[in-house]
């Protein structure tokens, strides 16, 4: 259940390999040099019509490669966590927590790409996007268009300020969109030896794989 709540589809699509075209290059030249960051985020899911159907709010923090802390605070309490082997879902409303090995549970998956810091065109079309009245201010972006016909999702924009994360923008095959945009991003920080680990707690049921 945890997994295939509604904002958690952020973690769940999967690409092909693409050999990618030149646009690529820039993206990768500011993309690849950021290894960690942390902040916030806010997620808004509307339909064709533009109609709000969910919002959520958090914290995240990830250290690349493999390892990423996404927090959930509204509207539940939700922890998704990797250490670059395992990953867990934290429901604490349920007593739960899921656990999968990372590499069956992330692979191909935006989650993968963010954590990675591979290239951003693996699996994608990338196109160079003109800054707009509604794309944020002093950030470029490009269109992520992914090549197989199973996606769940069209095309993805990205948009980043210098190498900073600001907005992605995911448009799913009947015209609805997911915006994860990011706020007050520290760049490169120095992370605890144990942020990307989890103890599930006391009185939780644990299910998946070691």
């Amino acid at each position: 259940m945890s997994v295939l709540r509604p904002f958690a589809l952020l973690f769940g699509v999967v690409f092909s390999a693409l050999v990618v075209a030149a646009p690529v290059d820039e993206l990768d030249a500011r993309w690849q040099g950021l290894k960690a960051f942390e902040g916030q985020f806010t997620q808004t899911q509307r339909d064709h019509d533009g109609t709000v159907l969910s919002e959520g709010a958090g914290t995240l923090a990830l250290a690349r490669p493999g390892k990423f802390y996404w927090a959930y605070t509204s509207p539940y309490v939700q922890t998704i966590v990797a250490n670059g082997q395992t990953v867990w879902v934290h429901d604490p409303d349920l007593k739960q927590v899921t656990r999968r090995p990372a590499e069956a549970a992330l692979a191909g998956t935006p989650a993968s790409l963010l954590a990675s810091g591979d290239s951003l065109g693996k699996g994608f079309d990338v196109l160079a996007l003109p800054p707009t009245d509604e794309s944020p201010k002093g950030a470029q972006g490009w269109r992520l268009t992914p090549q197989t016909a199973d996606s769940e999702f069209d095309r993805i924009d990205v948009w980043l300020r210098g190498s900073v994360p600001v907005l992605l923008t995911f448009s799913d095959p009947l015209g609805g969109t997911t915006d994860v945009r990011f706020d007050d991003i520290k760049i490169n920080p120095r992370f605890a030896r144990d942020r990307f680990e989890f103890t599930p707690p006391r009185g939780h049921t644990v299910i998946g794989e070691n």
